[in-house]
């Protein structure tokens, strides 16, 4: 640590010689069509409505000037299109690249109020890099970031995995540039009930903060083109390297190492490079008393980019990931034993990379958008009790080894005045390996609870999608057709949205059917290698409005109506809906399981701007399965959201002092009820589904964060304490039986964490 604090001075030291205080922001505008918008005005606001810098979008739609630092206003706005603005932080010694996509509009909006999304955001939430840094205890994740808002809540501290307006993690969909990956996260394992790994989340995702530009995520409805997702989609940007000169980044956290690099290929073409490289320290947080469950935790981790302009305004982009984790735990001493855990072995290691690249061009009239990329992910988890003369679970063994080969090509076409039409087909083909087994005194002689085997195929998705205003109004038609070739199931996904603009608010008005595949451990269930996909016929009502003093209010109602989902053909008490990290292994699962998820949501969120900022969301919805003879609560029913966020600033001088809060209040999870009978016999704990989900306490939680930044010439220097959990409430994540204590035992979520980090920008 002294030698890396010691290099960091010296490069300081030489890149601030003979340096002003400024930071460069550029960026790039184009229209929905791919069009650059040559001569698109970029205006910085800060404390006033008079701009304190502008310019021009030059004859490829590319921009560029310097700030002082500080946050500003950016707004840009071209004739006969939507006005867009964005947050922006301007930090000395460091170019911002930002990318804008303007819609036409007809004339009768021209006096539109300027919208932080596009026209097509109907259940977008977008979150930049800069939000997530900002806000207390992410642990510089954007997923975290979502919690923030209505209908979003993490399925426990420990992980990045969400529960969406009532659905299972199960049913979230991880994209890098538009390409569905494996799930890239490191410990997928975190947090589950089981401790196996999931599909989707994980205690850290692989992606570096520091490489990231902005996370789109989408739920409630899916338009045209998205799919294979019922609660959302998580699509993850990464963002271009700096074009104009060579940049760093350095970062020592409790929790990592970062180290980034990024700058010019070849200046006069725009082509650049971003990469980053981080090593896990939290160890260091074992060392200060911080509960990880006595486990010596390690991860590490590998991101690049590199952007690549072309002629007609295209661009081809290439990125690449790769981290590794893992966690040991070793059993203790007979002595020392206070809990089933004390005595056993358990070991996790995982391995997730990808490589890809996506390709924007205009041969012509259309505007064509090619991706492809690899993804895997090889993980193994295994379990080993020490001898006990009593009950116990003798031996887990978890192993997987996933892999997807996504593609997309999309074409979109300017039909008219104010119309537009898009088309494309995504083929993803998939190779899953899974074999999962539990093994007790109890079960040696009858049965070994297990799965295992292959699942290969291709999920095949084409779609067209039509887009016209009639007035002030625009609609959206559209149709979507999936096939996996594995089974040969196959499903129809009709989307239909009208959007009505004015000049403070935008009403819209959607509705479409989504359909997901089956996780791989239910095509191996005896007998169900046939079972199709998952529908979710959705509807959604949305209202934003700008109010005075930055404001934008958001509400929302929503209603999902489910068909289809697996379940046990003989108790079909036993849903998909409701599965997480667990299988079902001794019966056939059939599509006859239903369910409905409905609710209202509402945030009121001031923008930071005049160095305040502050996001007040809420949400009360229902998730219902049916049970065979009536609709019950599903395992994620939490019934509530309610969280607030809130920082300021203050600034002098190049120096800013901030403080960051959160507080969230969120229903409280559910679980099965114990069988305590059978799970004393079998030494392991034996959930009863057929008796409902038990509700556990409500969750609160509060979070802080306090940061120093200085901007010097040539490069900034960020000190920060981010603290989780302020107040050390113990919040229940789930119950199991004990078998060496022989009762039903609580797991508690995470107590305080202190994170404290240093960074450097040069």
């Amino acid at each position: 640590m002294r030698v890396f604090i010691l290099l960091v001075g010296l490069v300081l030291a030489v890149f601030s010689y003979a340096q002003e205080i400024t930071g460069t922001v550029s960026g790039k505008i184009k229209s929905v069509s791919g069009d650059a918008l040559i001569g698109a005005s970029v205006a910085a606001y800060q404390n006033s409505e008079t701009p304190v810098a502008g310019i021009a979008a030059d004859e490829v739609g590319k921009f560029s000037f310097q700030l002082a630092p500080g946050r500003y206003k950016l707004v840009v706005s071209f004739t006969g299109y939507q006005s867009r603005e964005s947050e922006l932080l301007v930090i000395a010694g460091k170019t911002t690249n930002l990318s804008f996509t303007l819609e036409e509009v007809p004339t009768e909006l021209k006096e539109i109020v300027v919208s932080p999304e596009p026209f097509n955001g109907t259940g977008l939430t977008s979150v930049s890099i800069e939000k997530t840094l900002r806000v207390p205890a992410n642990f510089f994740d954007p997923v975290r970031m979502l919690t923030s808002y209505p209908g979003v809540i993490a399925a426990n501290d420990q992980a990045n995995s969400i529960i969406v307006k009532g659905y299972s993690p199960n049913y979230v969909l991880w994209r890098i540039e538009g390409l569905d990956v494996v799930n890239p996260n490191h410990l997928a394992n975190a947090g589950t009930m089981g401790d196996k790994p999931t599909a989707n989340g994980g205690g850290v995702s692989i992606l570096s903060a520091q490489v990231l530009d902005r996370t789109d995520f989408r739920s409630g409805y899916l338009p045209t083109g998205y799919g294979n997702g019922l609660a959302g989609i998580m699509d993850m940007k990464l963002r271009a390297g700096a074009a104009d000169k060579m940049q760093y980044t350095a970062q020592a956290s409790l929790i990592g190492l970062d180290l980034a690099a990024e700058g010019p290929l070849n200046k006069e073409k725009g082509s650049s490079f971003l990469v980053n490289y981080r090593y896990s320290t939290i160890g260091l947080l074992s060392n200060m008393g911080v509960d990880f469950g006595d486990e010596a935790i390690n991860f590490q981790d590998l991101t690049f980019k590199i952007n690549a302009p072309h002629k007609n305004g295209g661009e081809l982009s290439v990125f690449g990931f790769m981290g590794s984790s893992k966690n040991v735990f070793e059993a203790k001493p007979e002595e020392e034993w206070e809990e089933e855990k004390d005595r056993y072995n358990i070991t996790f290691d995982g391995i997730t990379y990808g490589v890809g690249l996506v390709n924007h061009f205009k041969p012509g009239t259309w505007n064509f958008s090619t991706g492809l990329s690899f993804s895997g992910q090889v993980q193994e988890r295994n379990s080993q009790s020490i001898l006990v003369p009593v009950p116990h679970v003798y031996r887990e063994h978890y192993n997987s080894d996933n892999s997807i080969l996504s593609g997309f090509v999309k074409a979109n076409r300017k039909l008219g005045a104010y119309g537009n039409l898009e088309t494309g087909v995504r083929l993803n083909h998939y190779w899953q390996q899974l074999e999962s087994e539990t093994v007790t005194q109890a079960y040696f002689d009858d049965f070994t609870p297990s799965i295992r085997g292959r699942v290969d195929g291709l999920l095949m998705q084409p779609y067209a999608s039509w887009t016209k205003y009639v007035g002030t109004w625009q609609l959206n038609a559209g149709l979507q057709y999936a096939r996996f070739a594995f089974n040969n199931t196959d499903s129809w996904e009709p989307k239909l949205s009208l959007t009505k603009s004015g000049k403070n608010n935008v009403l819209s008005l959607s509705a479409g059917t989504t359909s997901q595949m089956q996780q791989t451990q239910n095509y191996l269930v005896v007998g169900s290698k046939g079972i199709g996909f998952t529908r979710s016929h959705q509807a959604l009502a949305e209202w934003k409005t700008q109010l005075p003093g930055e404001l934008k209010l958001t509400t929302s109602a929503f209603y999902h109506w489910i068909v289809n989902a697996p379940v046990v053909r003989d108790a079909p008490y036993y849903s998909t809906l409701n599965q997480w990290d667990g299988y079902i292994w001794n019966d056939t699962l059939v599509n006859t399981g239903k369910g409905r998820h409905y609710g209202l949501e509402a945030s009121l969120e001031k923008r930071f701007y005049n160095n305040l900022y502050f996001i007040l969301s809420g949400s009360r919805y229902e998730a219902k399965f049916y049970n065979g003879s009536t609709y019950l609560n599903s395992r994620f029913n939490t019934k509530f959201t309610s969280s607030l966020l809130v920082g300021k600033e203050w600034n002098k001088k190049n120096r800013s002092f901030g403080v960051h809060a959160r507080a969230l209040y969120l229903g409280g999870l559910r679980q099965p009820l114990i069988d305590l009978a059978t799970s004393q016999q079998v030494g392991t704990t034996i959930y009863n589904e057929a008796n409902g989900y038990l509700r556990l306490p409500d969750y609160f939680r509060t979070d802080l964060r306090v940061s120093w930044r200085k901007n010097k010439p040539g490069y900034t220097r960020t000190l920060s304490i981010d603290i989780q959990n302020v107040t050390s409430q113990q919040n229940t994540a789930f119950t199991y039986f004990d078998t060496f204590l022989q009762k039903e035992t609580p797991k508690y979520q995470l107590g305080i964490i202190p994170v404290l980090a240093y960074r450097v920008d040069f």
